[in-house]
């Protein structure tokens, strides 16, 4: 079987089922899970899909909250996850598209690997039309999906990865001229992905990794000294590391970065 496939519903079928996409993805099923019931990622991770979201309830059991579609329209969305049965439904409860309802169903691989298995039902359209229309969720869905493995497959490099502890006396590295040198420039030091940022304010250091679940800062919206994490939204200070709004998230500024006869360099904080 290819690893994904859209299979129109059966001919004269008497429920309002559009079609069947099916995916293998690289993924752990406790990835799959961890990413079913991230609601906070919607507007951020896929832009092309959802604009906001003002979640009413969630827990280990799922989510419900009002979303916003990329051309405005509201809706009332509520997915249910049975991590025993390995599916979870997602439905319209009010709003643009009210009464659909997706239902995803997962099969383990191996240890990173899945395959879901996705059946979209809307009421209301006409059996000649179903086939178009479950190929339009099908190719929305494939969206969705490659954007969720990139995430899934960073976070999985994340929880996997070994930080040594580090070391005080680690020599101060030479990075070049800054004009040869990409903002924000990315560099190992002390054992560590960093992100060097040139600012107003002149050159800060942060981890290169958001604290709430690893994402790429380098790929962040900047805003005067403040950065977006493209996964969820978080904002950092790259001055302070500080995450306005949320006290318990910080990203890590322990080292700095400074001008010397023409060339930036990297180290521990250093008095100018």
């Amino acid at each position: 079987m290819p690893d994904r496939l859209f299979v129109p519903a059966h001919e004269g079928s008497r429920v309002d089922h559009l079609g069947t996409y099916q995916r293998v993805l690289p993924v752990s099923l406790e990835r799959m899970f961890e990413n079913t019931i991230d609601w906070e990622h919607l507007p951020w991770l896929h832009r092309s899909s959802f604009s906001a979201i003002a979640c009413e309830d969630a827990g280990p059991w799922g989510w419900r909250a009002w979303v916003k579609n990329s051309h405005g329209a509201d809706s009332l969305l509520e997915l249910r996850l049975d991590t025993r049965q390995r599916r979870w439904v997602t439905r319209t409860l009010e709003g643009a598209g009210a009464g659909a309802e997706i239902w995803t169903y997962v099969v383990e691989r191996g240890p990173q690997s899945i395959e879901v298995v996705i059946d979209f039902f809307v009421p209301g359209i006409p059996e000649a039309s179903r086939q178009k229309l479950g190929q339009t969720y099908a190719r929305i869905y494939e969206t969705l999906y490659d954007e969720d493995v990139m995430m899934m497959e960073g976070r999985h490099r994340v929880l996997n990865e070994r930080i040594p502890p580090l070391e005080k006396d680690v020599r101060p590295r030479l990075l070049g001229a800054p004009e040869t040198l990409r903002f924000p420039h990315r560099v190992g030091y002390a054992g560590r992905p960093l992100l060097i940022w040139k600012l107003k304010s002149g050159f800060h250091v942060t981890a290169a990794r958001c604290p709430h679940q690893g994402a790429e800062l380098a790929g962040a919206d900047v805003e005067g000294h403040e950065a977006t994490c493209p996964w969820h939204g978080y904002r950092f200070d790259l001055v302070s590391g500080e995450c306005p709004g949320n006290s318990t998230l910080t990203v890590a500024t322990a080292f700095s970065a400074w001008l010397e006869s023409g060339n930036l360099w990297v180290g521990w904080h250093k008095d100018h």
